[in-house]
């Protein structure tokens, strides 16, 4: 428990010291491809540390249930703090060293682990890989994220803009095609629906139900209003997540893990060779 606390304190001296001196983490210095080299390079240093496991004190305590019991924690402390955010944030220094602590630890056990018994190995494999693609690919993929919002009236448009109000081109034109309002008896707005054509195709949305252009790419209905000339005009917000595909293939392999892990039950041993 002594090493486990003085990691801790160590861990929260070193966040606290970067949000005061440096801000936010910079996200977005690290799109890719230098997110990809900067995983390859940790992984690599991971995987010597590992292979020095016997004599290395970094090894030993990411090996060990104290690891397990801090990875448990910092997940559930992440979990309630962005929960509690309005709009949640994963570009504060705790959020990403407590989850690159938790993808370390993760993948020493799955380096461990691989080489258990072949009855629980398949089981243990799937399931433990699977939990850190779902969790490495919104780590490693956030700054690969892109949110962009475009004003979209009769007439078709291509031009978004950025958080920051950079201008971006579209690969497509999207045009309203058809807007649908419902006001309370005081005027107020319940509900609002929109038609839109994109890429040639016509595409209902609702607050909060996107169509999913692809498998990384979503278009949000955010807001509605009028121009000068007094035509309707609705803001969509298109938000691309090119990780996404992995983060999908990880649940489906948690699933699976716990569905073989379920049929086969518990096992009372497990060996190293």
């Amino acid at each position: 428990m002594r090493t486990a606390a003085i990691t801790t304190l160590v861990i929260a001296l070193v966040v606290i010291t970067l949000q005061a001196t440096v801000g936010a983490f910079p996200v977005t210095l690290f799109a890719f491809p230098l997110n990809i080299l900067v995983m390859i390079l940790w992984l690599v240093a991971i995987a010597y540390t590992y292979r020095n496991r016997t004599t290395s004190h970094i090894a030993q305590f990411m090996l060990s249930r104290k690891a397990t019991w801090l990875s448990l924690f910092i997940m559930a402390v992440i979990g309630v703090v962005l929960g509690l955010e309005r709009k949640p944030s994963s570009d504060a220094w705790a959020v990403v060293i407590g989850i690159l602590f938790v993808l370390s630890h993760l993948t020493f056990v799955i380096l461990r682990g691989w080489r258990t018994k072949q009855s629980i190995r398949w089981r243990f494999t799937i399931t433990h890989i699977g939990l850190w693609l779902a969790l490495g690919a919104g780590f490693w993929g956030a700054p690969d994220r892109e949110q962009l919002r475009i004003s979209v009236g009769d007439q078709y448009s291509n031009e978004a803009y950025s958080i920051n109000g950079a201008p971006h081109r579209l690969p497509s034109n999207i045009r309203l095609e058809e807007f649908d309002l419902e006001l309370s008896p005081n005027g107020t707005p319940t509900n609002y629906e929109a038609v839109v054509n994109v890429d040639g195709r016509s595409v209902s949305l609702r607050v909060n139900h996107p169509y999913n252009r692809t498998l990384s790419e979503k278009i949000y209905l955010v807001s509605y209003g009028n121009t000068p000339m007094g035509s309707r005009y609705v803001i969509l917000e298109i938000v691309n997540e090119p990780w996404q595909w992995l983060s999908a293939t990880g649940i489906v392999m948690l699933i699976c893990g716990a569905v073989l892990l379920f049929i086969r039950g518990p096992q009372r041993k497990n060996s190293i060779k």
